[in-house]
């Protein structure tokens, strides 16, 4: 795989559209379950309670924390890619458990209460947010005392075997997320890395790892 067809890659991974989006969003699946599953893990997901994921793709590596909030839970997703909204959307309503609503846009062009929300998670999103003031600006409000937010990245080094540095991602590391959340009142931030090894991508090699930053509103 040469350049072009990883900045073909990357552009799908910011905004998965048509037959090429749905193929990418496939695969990426296989690569993300680990990291999605830590994630789920950390934001302890407990019955009856709302949350909200930033970029759920087409929801497939969601459902288990569908699942975890019940008949009485509520969940949200956030998805810039109208097609991976409506997948999104069928896959997790088809859960049969939670009230499930999947809006198509980011998180400005969405209306959430204040003091409305048990947790957040986001899973391979930060790379494509130009500023984080103002994702964590808007997003705030939302959480309920003690709220929890969970965002899952990759480390530097994956990002940057893939050449995705150079096509427009944001490479921060998990102590400059940690020092944003902590402006925006979040404290107990807890910092967890994981090694996975190594991963592909077509005929490249990469070391692939988990970094999940988890966060409480204060009250």
């Amino acid at each position: 795989m040469d350049k072009e067809e990883l900045r073909a890659v990357s552009a799908q991974l910011a905004h998965p559209s048509g037959d090429l989006g749905t193929d990418i969003a496939d695969k990426m699946n296989d690569t993300n379950v680990f990291i999605t599953a830590c994630a789920i893990e950390a934001l302890s997901p407990k019955e009856g309670e709302s949350v909200v994921e930033l970029g759920p793709g087409n929801g497939a590596l969601s459902r288990d924390l569908v699942k975890a909030i019940g008949t009485k839970g509520y969940y949200l997703g956030i998805e810039i890619s109208r097609d991976m909204a409506q997948l999104a959307k069928k896959t997790l309503c088809e859960v049969g458990v939670a009230k499930v609503e999947v809006h198509t846009g980011d998180c400005h062009t969405v209306l959430v209460d204040d003091a409305s929300i048990d947790g957040l998670m986001a899973v391979n999103v930060l790379y494509f947010i130009d500023d984080l003031d103002r994702l964590l600006t808007q997003i705030r409000p939302w959480f309920k005392p003690n709220g929890r937010c969970v965002f899952g990245i990759r480390p530097k080094r994956t990002l940057e075997a893939l050449y995705f540095h150079e096509f427009g991602f944001h490479i921060r590391s998990p102590e400059e997320i940690a020092d944003v959340l902590r402006k925006y009142d979040f404290a107990e931030i807890d910092i967890t890395q994981y090694d996975e090894g190594e991963g592909s991508l077509g005929d490249i090699s990469f070391p692939k790892g988990t970094i999940i930053v988890k966060a409480i509103a204060s009250a």
